[in-house]
């Protein structure tokens, strides 16, 4: 991973252009942008409320890429940190997994179209999305707290897939 020293742009808020940081105005906008621009790239990059607020035009700022991408981006003690394209492209064949997964429990527990849509096979959803989950982060990474969700998630998912399966 490289690390570059950047400068700050122009900002832009919401879609408008202005000339420095936040400024101390204040909006509605749910999202900030600001463009930063290093040796050999430029970049528009979203950032937090509290890093729009606080970067001023020409600030210097660090920026982390990997394979010419910004993955994380510091300024005055503000980090925010991106996803790489790589990342981006392997979550719809993970999601694709997770069902297949659900597909390949539900013909195995029923086979029947009624049994798809039945309380158990609703269950099925539920600890796929856990699973993709888990497995998302098991290859990016994640906070430790979201982690313990997760695994919770996941396991109250199961134990109702179970009991419902038991029951029903």
């Amino acid at each position: 991973m490289n690390t570059a020293g950047g400068t700050m742009g122009g900002v832009t808020a919401g879609g408008v252009t202005t000339a420095g940081g936040g400024g101390g105005g204040t909006t509605c906008t749910r999202y900030y942008d600001l463009k930063v621009r290093w040796p050999g790239g430029t970049a528009w990059l979203d950032v937090g409320s509290e890093t729009y607020n606080d970067a001023g035009k020409d600030d210097r700022a660090e920026v982390r890429l990997w394979k010419g991408e910004v993955v994380e981006l510091r300024v005055r003690g503000h980090v925010d940190s991106y996803a790489p394209s790589s990342q981006q492209s392997v979550l719809p064949w993970l999601a694709l997994g997770c069902l297949s997964l659900v597909g390949g429990a539900w013909a195995s527990l029923s086979g029947r179209l009624s049994g798809l849509f039945s309380f158990t096979g609703f269950g099925l959803l539920f600890v796929a999305f856990g699973v993709g989950w888990l497995g998302t982060m098991a290859l990016f990474g994640g906070h430790p707290a979201i982690w313990v969700f997760a695994v919770m998630w996941t396991g109250f998912a199961v134990f109702w897939t179970v009991s419902a399966w038991r029951d029903g």
